[in-house]
């Protein structure tokens, strides 16, 4: 059975929020930002901001000299949170797995629902209107047979638009797209890509084979294959039905790296603490979720099933791994690992014990709930304790 997935994206979350919060703002450009002062940073500019050269990421200090009559706001995270879980409460209304994917990005797998990629632009249809109506928030659908697709159809059918990519029309939709198009690729990849192979846009980079992609980009080179052939086998992951649906810890760096050693201990600080959580609820997890946020604001998130486990060095390992498949090189502002797919942590009589591993466990985990979360780690994760901001997030 062919799939139906579907991604909706709302169209410039924060600033349409807060234009619905204060109607005299409507078509006007405005900026949101973390600080209003010049030490801030655009976190999301309304289209009317966008026409005149505003970007999220861009310094508040820049913005305002490309126009001087922005007008800046402050975010509330909060609200937009609670219109967050509004927009999802519409969408499960609609259909039977959605996957949140950011704030204002979420996959509905439609392959139950509808019986053709027709009754699927209805649903998407019905879903725009019910939105608008409710909360006066434009969205953007992309619909397609896998994520990927979807997840492009939405940001070229920006904004307030319905997109549909089939199997009959995908090669046509990606060749003549810009490569930054695909989610994942940055800005040093475009600029490798160019320099070696000359190519600017998706069409002339399917040109180039599986292995010489590899050869050039190691591991990031078969994502890279996959994503500009349109190739995505990732699952539509909905919330289970399980008493704790998931466990998730990030990170907000005090400044941004690209330092794989200072990302490495990132990874490894928010393993231990997450592991840490995961054991004292007697949990196993069988899906790891790694995010990255980049400079610019770009959130990417990527996942895969592994065996039940609430070994520290096992999501370790396997959070890394997963960084590494999609890493592209830009410097990192927020890492995030969520643990999913939780079940009770069976006992039996016939119970082996990894010794070593479990008694140290054990031990930090009893002198972590003695004296706090951030009395043990491991030696490369020290100094990062003084350099980060930490922000634990709860499953949702």
């Amino acid at each position: 059975m062919e799939r139906i997935i579907a991604h909706i994206d709302m169209d410039a979350f924060f600033a349409s929020v807060e234009q619905v919060r204060r109607p005299w703002l409507k078509g006007k450009p405005i900026g949101v930002t973390n600080h209003l002062g010049e030490r801030g940073v655009i976190a999301t500019a309304s289209y009317e901001a966008r026409a005149c050269g505003i970007k999220s990421g861009m310094p508040v200090k820049t913005a305002l000299k490309i126009l001087p009559s922005l007008i800046l706001i402050k975010g509330d995270i909060t609200l937009y949170e609670q219109i967050s879980d509004k927009i999802y409460g519409i969408l499960i209304q609609y259909a039977p797995v959605v996957e949140r994917f950011s704030i204002d990005e979420a996959f509905l797998d439609l392959t139950y629902k509808v019986k053709s990629f027709e009754e699927g632009e209805k649903i998407a249809l019905k879903i725009k209107e019910e939105i608008k109506n409710t909360l006066g928030l434009p969205s953007t659908i992309g619909i397609s047979f896998n994520k990927l697709l979807a997840k492009i159809a939405s940001k070229e059918g920006k904004p307030d638009g319905l997109l549909l990519v089939t199997k009959e029309n995908f090669q046509s939709f990606l060749k003549d797209l810009p490569l930054s198009r695909i989610p994942g690729i940055g800005k040093k990849i475009e600029t490798r890509i160019k320099e070696i192979y000359g190519a600017e846009k998706i069409g002339e980079l399917q040109k180039i084979g599986l292995n010489e992609l590899i050869k050039t980009f190691h591991s990031y080179g078969a994502f890279i294959y996959n994503a500009i052939h349109g190739i995505d086998n990732s699952e539509v992951t909905g919330e289970g039905e399980v008493k704790e649906k998931s466990i998730g810890n990030s990170t907000t760096l005090k400044s941004d790296t690209d330092s794989i050693e200072v990302i490495k201990g990132v990874i490894r600080m928010l393993s231990s603490n997450i592991c840490f959580r995961l054991r004292r609820k007697n949990l196993l997890a069988e899906r790891i979720t790694i995010t990255i946020r980049y400079e610019d604001f770009s959130t990417f998130s990527h996942s895969k099933n592994i065996e039940g486990t609430d070994s520290e060095e096992e999501i370790f390992k396997g959070s890394l791994s997963l960084f590494n498949e999609i890493y592209n090189g830009e410097k990192v502002r927020l890492l995030g690992i969520t643990l999913s797919k939780l079940r009770d942590r069976a006992i039996t009589l016939f119970k082996e014990m990894k010794d070593k591993d479990e008694t140290l466990s054990k031990a930090v985990d009893t002198a972590k709930e003695k004296f706090g979360i951030d009395t043990l780690c491991y030696a490369n994760s020290i100094n990062l304790r003084i350099k980060l901001q930490e922000r634990k997030i709860s499953g949702r």
